[in-house]
């Protein structure tokens, strides 16, 4: 009698899709962060946000909506004091990256902790999902105040139980081969923010993160028919 439960069980499943499967007509990923995932002097439709719902719509997650909530400037404050607003758009997962404007305004390792620990918390009271972004600071940072910033990203993603994309600019510096000189094609005359074409190599390495992400909520592509 078991048995025949376990396979009417899987019956089930397959008829209604993949186990776990997101059940939602629309699944709302949030982009929260700053300048870098805003497109700072970009066309809409060059920015981070625009390029990644274009990539996934292309690998057929045609129920996934990108809200892109990141501003110029943002600092892990500033996001948290605007954090109750964002979640009126009611987003089922956020990527969260903030933290590099920290920074460059000498702010203390054990604030921005603070910070992000504060937003992750409540993201994560309101179940939503955090797929977290980390940064490095600028080559003239101090070097022990770099490592901690670094190696904080990987504290946070420990501790909350949360996926990590290591370095949101990876696949521009990647691509140059790891030199900062090299890698200017890819940014703009202001040698921080991303061209076009930068942001196009950032969505197409993270874009295995995302989906891996999206995958552990659940989320399948919709359109089969439309992967490319």
């Amino acid at each position: 009698m078991k048995k025949v439960w376990v396979t009417l069980v899987l019956v089930i499943c397959v008829l209604m899709g993949s186990v776990g499967a997101y059940a939602g007509e629309t699944y709302r990923l949030m982009v929260f962060g700053d300048s870098l995932s805003a497109g700072y002097r970009l066309k809409k439709n060059e920015s981070f946000a625009s390029q990644l719902q274009d990539a996934l719509l292309e690998k057929g997650y045609t129920q996934v909506e990108i809200i892109n909530e990141s501003r110029s400037g943002e600092t892990t404050g500033g996001g948290l004091r605007r954090q109750s607003v964002a979640l009126k758009k009611k987003p089922n997962a956020v990527l969260l990256e903030l933290g590099i404007n920290d920074v460059l305004r000498g702010e203390s390792i054990a604030r921005i902790t603070q910070n992000l620990s504060e937003l992750i918390e409540n993201f994560q009271d309101d179940d939503i999902a955090v797929l977290l972004a980390g940064m490095k600071a600028p080559p003239i940072t101090e070097p022990a105040y770099a490592r901690q910033f670094e190696q904080m990203y990987q504290s946070l993603a420990r501790k909350y139980r949360i996926k990590l994309y290591p370095f949101f600019m990876q696949a521009i510096f990647q691509n140059a081969g790891g030199s900062y000189e090299k890698a200017m094609p890819y940014l703009k005359a202001d040698k921080a923010h991303p061209t076009s074409e930068g942001v196009s190599l950032m969505v197409a390495d993270i874009l295995p993160t995302v989906i891996s992400f999206l995958n552990q909520q659940g989320v399948r592509p919709s359109d089969k028919n439309n992967i490319k």
